[in-house]
């Protein structure tokens, strides 16, 4: 519990280990059925969901389309139907349709009607999770900022004040959803309630709460299926492989297959083979769908990242943050492609394992199988780090069968699944990945690396031709063998015959072959197109075929690409695939300044600014930045040193009469500097990275994860008066009974030395006592605050023996006060006793002590949110070559892109030299920098808010740090080289 209540950072074995444990997840897996109006068009049983009647296995990719400019939509959810996903699954983020409350915003890149729409287009479907609550590594996990200034709200509870808030953004924002539904004529197919709950998943509905949503978006026609918080998280969801269940009386389906890791930019080379495995397991195991989160990650422009991550989302996703292709993705293409292909088995099938065990007697080779009326499956597997070549045995066939199969490779063979009602695959020995029908003729397309044989065996109902002369096609009876070995030259190799009316062809390839390899759907006829890195859009006009391709940047280039037609094939021709100028780059004119730190000056007009007696957190004015700017009057009595204490959170930059003062942590509770006798305008300025996700958070939101400034602030001659209490020991408690007799003796041969933020408890369910000694304070004090920031879960506070408080719940700060002055002469014992109930417990966070006792409260506070307009035309000036600015800063400056034919290039605006801040192109917000994911990858400019000619560049930084090493590059990993292709229809 305190990685995910004291939201530290998760690496992906953590997540391995606990992911269930981790969001509370509960073993119910189970979907809400359609209603009797939607069920003709989406149903499912046990064994696989039933689209439009027909069995339908779920490759489903994770975007946001609150990540992608609009003008973007259609080509990456094209990258992703390329490569056989049929649906998208996405979130519906509350605070970035309604950011100022009462105002929402269904129009431009956060239309989510016209998003449905271009879906629906594709011929994909929708699975719509619509909150209130997200998570996502969002800003605030979705909620908008405004609610944490409502009196009595409550998140994810029966709280009347949160629910009228959730009632009214569902009136606008489910009918959007509903009206989309398939049996509308939309896409969206299934619908999830909430977000990884604590309490209820499934159809799990604990309390009233549940129950008010269920209720809320039935009134509002939802027809679909639908569930609470999600199905299986994880990024192995296969898990051991046990998939069937019973007592499930719908499909196995995984909503968020974790895919790489939002703290990674690209791929690694070790990720395509340990998800294409994770992917494996699934289909060898009995699932009927997954969603892979994220297949395309995109960008958090604006305000919206987490404080975990900055302006990039690209979470080492198939598709990349700037639509490139990684490896990933046509590992994810091969597995969606054979899914698709053998839907009928495995939309209805049971584990038919016993029937296959003895295929092979290779004790290193586990093998599984799946069986149904369509057919069957047998799914070798190698879980070793070498290749494995098996002997097979099957019983009605009398040829010695060998294969290879590589390490960590779920290899499948296909038995007795009929292409059509006259021909049969017996058995298919080489890898399927796909089989498509064009008219009267079945394209098998099957995959080896060469030197491996080709070996598929068919069953046919009438008299079998060969096609094309081939000694490695053998005809006997109704029996039709292909066995061939797999060629080098890596172009399709092609074998062929007929039955009646019916074409069956195979194409064989390797692995590189069949990557390149696209089955295109048209609305005259389905094509296949192989030779090409990526194929885009695909017409058929006036007797031609008409193809947009690409290839990476940094690739060979594509070499010869052919059509394969029903009842013949043609080489494509390629127009403008050519070297390229990979070293583009762009100059930026003469940088200009302007003070963003006018606000901090004596004379500064404040008048319209938001009053408050006390200053409020960030937000309370209604801005969403994370800036905001406090002032007030000071008095000082004496010339000196005097230490400020408020609350709040991350970065504070305070000037006294308009010079700067100090820059501190506003969450470590204090700041000292040297003012002069007399009166004074003091100005804060306050900035931070972004807000907390709040996973698996319930209750009030009001003080979690304060931004800005906060609470009362007093002002004291000296300091500094807060502290960390350091060397603590830990020891178990048996039982939470054992709070009553108080703290046990402390003795170090029993006692064990304790880190704060340490697991004490093992991710198990348990009691036990920490302790530390507080020392003695100075003569006079009469107040000592111990501050709690977080405790994992409930804490009963002890000083000397006697209990001073309890306090229920995590990651909630809460304080103490010790005020007898007696006790404050002496060293104390402060003993905590945790109670902690799932998971991680401990010590969250460092605690404190505070000795100020008395000190001037400030009042009088005025508050601004946001850095100021970024495009105000006025203000400017030449930066100088020297000097260093002091506070926050805008610069701007012009570039031109070059425009070169052919190349697709990716632009980044790398902030070298720069503290934080935001970056505007062209009026468009790309986001937060720095990033947090390692190298300096620079902020993705989309493509679509670059201009032909002049284009402006606007920084705002923090500190004001110069912009002299600032550059825009092209990203050469991620462009790419568009061509076109064109060729006849035989």
């Amino acid at each position: 519990m305190m990685i995910k209540k004291g939201y530290l950072f998760l690496t992906v074995l953590v997540l391995l280990a606990c992911n269930v444990a981790l969001y509370g997840q509960s073993s119910n897996d189970h979907i809400f059925p359609a209603s009797a109006t939607a069920n003709p068009y989406i149903d499912f049983d046990s064994k696989g969901f039933l689209v439009n009647g027909k069995r339908t296995f779920l490759v489903s990719a994770g975007l946001e389309y609150a990540r992608v400019p609009h003008q973007l939509w259609y080509d990456r959810l094209l990258r992703l139907k390329r490569a056989g996903f049929n649906c998208v699954e996405i979130y519906t983020m509350w605070n970035f349709h309604e950011p100022q409350e009462g105002k929402f915003d269904f129009s431009g890149d956060h239309d989510l009607g016209a998003f449905l729409v271009q879906v629906k287009k594709l011929g994909m479907y929708a699975i719509v999770r619509v909150g209130p609550y997200y998570c996502a590594e969002w800003d605030n996990g979705g909620y908008p900022i405004w609610l944490k200034f409502k009196k009595g709200l409550r998140v994810r509870e029966d709280n009347k004040v949160f629910e009228q808030y959730v009632d009214r953004f569902f009136d606008k924002l489910l009918p959007i959803v509903f009206n989309n539904q398939i049996n509308k004529g939309g896409p969206v197919i299934m619908v999830q309630l909430e977000n990884e709950h604590p309490n209820g998943w499934g159809t799990v509905m604990p309390d009233n709460y549940f129950k008010r949503l269920q209720s809320k978006a039935l009134s509002l026609g939802l027809q679909v299926p639908y569930f609470f918080s999600g199905l299986h998280h994880s990024s192995d969801p296969a898990g051991d492989g046990e998939l069937d269940d019973p007592n499930r009386p719908n499909p196995w389906f995984s909503t968020e297959f974790w895919s790489v890791w939002y703290s990674q930019y690209g791929s690694k080379p070790s990720d395509a083979a340990a998800y294409d495995r994770r992917t494996w397991k699934i289909i060898a195991h009995g699932g009927n769908g997954y969603n892979y989160y994220m297949a395309h990650g995109g960008s958090n422009f604006g305000y919206t990242n987490n404080d975990e991550d900055a302006a990039s989302y690209d979470y080492g996703a198939a598709v990349g943050q700037a639509g490139d292709l990684r490896p990933l993705y046509y590992t994810f293409k091969c597995a969606a492609y054979f899914s698709r292909t053998f839907e009928e088995i495995l939309e209805n099938s049971t584990d038919a394992t016993g029937s296959f065990k003895n295929i092979t007697a290779d004790s290193g080779i586990k093998v599984t199988a799946r069986s149904g009326k369509a057919g069957d499956l047998v799914f070798l597997d190698n879980p070793g780090a070498t290749t494995l070549k098996a002997n097979l045995k099957i019983n009605d066939l009398n040829s010695n069968i060998k294969i290879s199969i590589g390490p960590g490779e779920i290899y499948p063979l296909v038995h007795n699944f009929y292409l059509n009602k006259d021909v049969n695959i017996d058995w298919a020995f080489t890898r399927i990945y796909g089989i498509v029908k064009q008219g009267n003729t079945t394209t098998i397309l099957v995959e080896a690396e060469p030197g491996e044989p080709i070996s598929l065996h068919f069953l046919v109902a009438g008299k079998a031709t060969i096609a094309q002369s081939s000694s490695a096609i053998k005809i006997t009876g109704n029996k039709v063998d292909v066995n061939g070995t797999m060629n080098g030259s890596g172009v399709p190799a092609e074998y062929s015959f007929t039955t009646g009316k019916q074409k069956i062809r195979v194409l064989a390839m390797n692995r590189s072959a069949s990557d390149k390899t696209w089955a295109v759907e048209t609305p005259s006829s389905d094509l296949i197109i192989s030779g090409i890195s990526y194929l885009g859009n695909v017409e058929l006009k006036n007797g031609k075929v008409l193809a947009d391709a690409e290839y990476p940047l940094t690739s060979k280039k594509d070499g010869p690409a052919r059509v394969y037609f029903e009842k013949s094939s043609a080489l494509l021709l390629n127009e403008n695939q050519r070297a390229v100028n990979a070293k583009a780059v762009v100059k930026l004119s003469p940088r200009e300044i302007k003070n963003a730190a006018v606000a901090a000056a004596v004379g500064y007009d404040d008048k319209k600014w938001f009053k408050s007696t006390s200053p409020l957190q960030m937000g309370a004015d209604g801005d969403l930045s994370p800036y905001a700017w406090y002032r007030t009057k000071l008095s000082v009595p004496t010339t000196g040193k005097y230490t400020m204490q408020v609350d709040g959170g991350d970065n504070g930059t305070a000037f006294i009469d308009g010079k700067r003062a100090a820059k501190w942590k506003i969450r470590d509770g204090e700041v000292s500097f040297d003012i002069k006798k007399g009166e004074h305008t003091l100005a804060i300025f306050t900035a931070h990275d972004g807000r907390d996700k709040l996973a698996a958070y319930l209750g009030p939101i009001d003080e979690v994860d304060k931004k800005g400034l906060s609470g009362n602030a007093t002002l004291k001659n000296g300091g500094p008066f807060i502290s960390t209490l350091t060397n603590w020991y830990f020891i178990k408690a048996t039982k939470v009974d054992e709070i009553k007799q108080g703290p046990p003796v402390f003795d170090t041969a029993q006692w064990k030395k304790y880190t704060i933020g340490a697991d004490a408890f093992g991710q198990k369910e348990g009691f036990g006592w920490f302790q530390t000694t507080i020392p003695a304070q100075r003569e006079g004090l009469t107040k000592l605050i111990l501050n709690f920031r977080s405790v994992d879960e409930n804490a009963t506070v002890f000083i000397n023996g006697k209990q001073l408080s309890h306090h229920e719940g995590w990651n909630t700060p809460f304080t103490v006060e010790v005020n007898d002055p007696v006790t404050l002469k002496k060293p104390m014992t402060l003993t905590v006793f945790i109670e902690n109930y799932s998971n991680e417990g401990g010590i969250d966070l460092p605690v404190k002590i505070n000795s100020i006792g008395d000190g001037v409260l400030l009042t009088g506070w005025k508050m601004r949110g946001g850095p100021g307009n970024p495009n105000e035309a006025t203000g400017w000036a030449k930066l100088a070559k020297n000097g260093s600015p002091d506070g926050p800063q805008f610069y701007r400056s012009q570039f031109t892109v070059p425009a070169i034919k052919g190349q697709h290039l990716i632009w980044r605006v790398h902030t070298n030299g720069l503290s934080h801040g935001s970056v505007w192109v062209n009026g468009y917000n790309l986001g937060r920098y720095p990033e947090k994911i390692g190298n300096d990858i620079g902020m993705y400019i989309p493509e679509c808010w670059l201009k032909p000619g002049i284009n402006k560049l606007v920084i705002y930084d923090e500190d004001g740090k110069r912009p002299d090493n600032v550059r825009i590059l092209s990203e050469q990993a991620a462009g790419r080289v568009t061509y076109k292709l064109k060729g006849n229809i035989n």
